[in-house]
Parts: C-alpha cells; structure tokens; sequence
C-alpha cells in the first residue's frame, strides 16, 4: 500500500523492544578470564530495535511514538523520560530492565549479549491493551525485535492480523533469534512475513529466511513469501539496500563512511522509511532516505539527540 502525498504526514507507531544498550570497543580479542581490559570507544544509551527507531523518527520530527515497556529501575526511568510523548505507550514493570552489551569488532562488525529481564512480559494481549483506544486506520505500525521478546512470538502472527484489521499499514523487522534458526523459528519468520505490507530485513536475516544467500533467488523467495504488492527491503550495510515490489527491484547504494558504531543503523534505516513512506514518498525517494539517514546515525559516536535534517548527506563527526 502507498498513500498519496499530503500536508500532513500519516501518524507511526513502534511496537517492540525497549532496553538498555552498553556499548563497548573495539573488541578484536577476547580477553584472557580473570583479567580486565580497556576499551577506546563505549556509549551507554538507551537501545533495543524499536525504542532505537521511535529514537530518531523523534529526531527527524515524525508524527510517531513508541509502544513498549521498561524496568522498574535506572534504565527503565530513562527509558520513561525519554518517550513520554502523545503517542507514545510506554508501561513500567516491576524488575529490571532488560540490557544489550553491543561488541564492536572492526571494520564495522557487532556482537550483540542480551539480558532478556522485563522483555519476558510483553506478549501479544500486553501490545492489544497498550493500543486500547489508539485509532490505527491508515497508520503506518513497525512491529519490530519480535524475536527479542520471548513472550511475543507465539502470539506475533496474532497482534499483526490483529493491527491489519484495524487499518494499519503493518512493516516488520523480526531481528535474530536467539542463536541461530531453527526450523520452527524459519516457519514463524514466514508466516510473519505473510501478513506484512513492508518486510524490513538485513541481508543476514534474509539469506536465513530465503534459504540461499543467492541474491536474485533470495528476493524471489522472500517475495513470494509476502503478499502481492508487499514491499520487500533488504539492509545491505554499507553496499547500501534493495527494495522490491510487484516484481520492480531497486538498489540505492551508500556512501563511503569508517563508522566506529554501526549498532542501530538497520534501526535508524527503518526509521527513514518510514518517515519518508508516511509523507507519501514513492519506493526509490523512500529507500534513498532511509540510507541517508542510517549513514548520518552511524557516523555519530556517542550518539545525539538532536534534530536530523535528511535532505542534507550525512558527513562522518
């Protein structure tokens, strides 16, 4: 679905994880156990995929919040200053928040260790109650980090059928499962991407998904596997990304950057996306947007919080 273009860009809504990120390197050899070592670069900030995403779609000045939930605890307070806007639905827990420690590997690789703490509770009947008297019709819905949050993925197919049929215009980016695919795990991702207008993807999760690591048959499979119509992205880091639709595929490459940080740049992609889909942007201005915006966050460390015009290249700090 492509809205037309009007005055007033169409509301966004980020349903998914919110978490604290300690990032930290670069970590080129493990340390010996027992000892301790020093790192050049660390940031700690507030993370997880969807709260990184309604992050700098505030920065870029969208008509968009957050649905999600934190700890009851330092982090978590962080987390509730930090998106206490109009339309964003962000509940406290008791207990911790759940915490990512980002590993920075050169030249622009991350490993991601995961504490899952409150992420455990955010099921599907959490996300329906949180959205309790929200009007979805037309909205653009980014359902994103279902595999971080155990509670959620059983029920996920249901919460997508559940926003489509109140009129939203559904985008996912599942993330990693913890480890590495299963069977089970390739069957939800699909059925997942069957109720998806926009599948936002790395190039890692698709050759998962697809099967083959094939460029051509990758993008046959995932978009056999979505409904006609739907839009199929795929993050290719710095090579840039691929879009494809109705049987039209269009690549947009990146500038050359030496981040020092690439954690969050598939999230900030899909913030310029949407940002750029929900002011009625065609494919190509949409995609070219979203790389822009990801080549201005990575070339930040530590990361802002101030406004980010998309119209000018980003420039490395």
């Amino acid at each position: 679905m492509m809205a037309p273009a009007t005055e007033s860009p169409r509301a966004i809504l980020v349903l998914g994880n919110a978490n604290l990120d300690v990032i930290v390197g670069h970590v080129d050899n493990w340390p010996e156990r027992g000892t301790e070592s020093f790192f050049p670069h660390g940031d700690l900030r507030i993370g997880g995929s969807a709260a990184n995403t309604a992050r700098v779609l505030q920065r870029l000045g969208a008509r968009s919040g957050l649905v999600s939930a934190h700890g009851g605890d330092f982090a978590g307070a962080a987390i509730g200053q930090a998106f206490a806007g109009v339309r964003d639905r962000v509940a406290s827990l008791d207990g911790p928040t759940g915490f990512t420690v980002g590993l920075l590997h050169r030249p622009s690789e991350r490993t991601f260790l995961s504490s899952v703490g409150h992420l455990d509770r955010l099921d599907a009947a959490f996300f329906r109650r949180a959205l309790d008297g929200v009007a979805l019709e037309g909205a653009l819905v980014l359902l994103s980090g279902g595999f971080a949050m155990p509670a959620l993925i059983e029920g996920h197919r249901a919460l997508q059928d559940f926003l489509r049929d109140r009129g939203a215009e559904l985008a996912i980016d599942p993330g990693w499962p913890n480890g590495n695919w299963t069977d089970t795990e390739l069957r939800q991702a699909r059925a997942w991407l069957a109720a998806s207008d926009h599948a936002l993807l790395n190039d890692k999760e698709a050759a998962a998904i697809a099967g083959t690591v094939d460029l051509e048959a990758m993008i046959g499979a995932l978009a056999d596997a979505l409904p006609y119509g739907a839009t199929l992205i795929i993050k290719r880091g710095p090579k840039g990304a691929i879009a494809h639709r109705a049987g039209r595929t269009i690549e947009v490459t990146a500038e050359a950057l030496d981040p020092v940080d690439t954690v969050g740049a598939g999230d900030a992609f899909n913030a310029g996306y949407l940002d750029a889909l929900a002011k009625g942007m065609s494919l190509r201005p949409c995609l070219e947007r979203a790389v822009t915006v990801a080549g201005h966050i990575v070339s930040e460390f530590p990361r802002a919080a101030s406004p980010i015009d998309p119209a000018r290249q980003s420039e490395p700090a």
